[in-house]
């Protein structure tokens, strides 16, 4: 049976993360480099709720290294905090930086337009 790039990677990436449930962990952290390479919008889609829901119900600490702007961008957005207690913490590393890396620490706050 042929798999696309893709399909395979998201096999390996099910794979992983069954193995991953499938014990009580030591340290509770998953860390992913670049997890979604070939994988179309759908599939990113998904993985971003995926992260969410390791994270939030299955009480994980998550690291995801990402090589593209465009996806950092998108997984910082989706997984930007949602409920009290959440933190989303970015790390950019580039040359145009100063001291050659960003870090921004994102907790949630309630929104002020939203009426009580």
């Amino acid at each position: 049976m042929m798999l696309s790039a893709g399909n395979l990677n998201t096999a390996a990436l099910s794979l992983f993360i069954a193995l991953h449930l499938a014990v009580d962990p030591l340290v509770p952290c998953l860390v992913f480099d670049d997890p979604v390479q070939a994988m179309d919008e759908v599939h990113v889609a998904q993985f971003a709720g995926l992260i969410r829901v390791l994270s939030k119900h299955h009480e994980r600490q998550v690291i995801i290294a990402v090589h593209e702007r465009e996806l950092f961008e998108y997984l910082s957005l989706e997984l930007s905090p949602a409920f009290a207690g959440d933190e989303l913490i970015t790390i950019e590393l580039g040359p145009g930086m100063e001291d050659g890396h960003a870090i921004n620490r994102l907790t949630w706050s309630p929104d002020p337009a939203i009426a009580v």
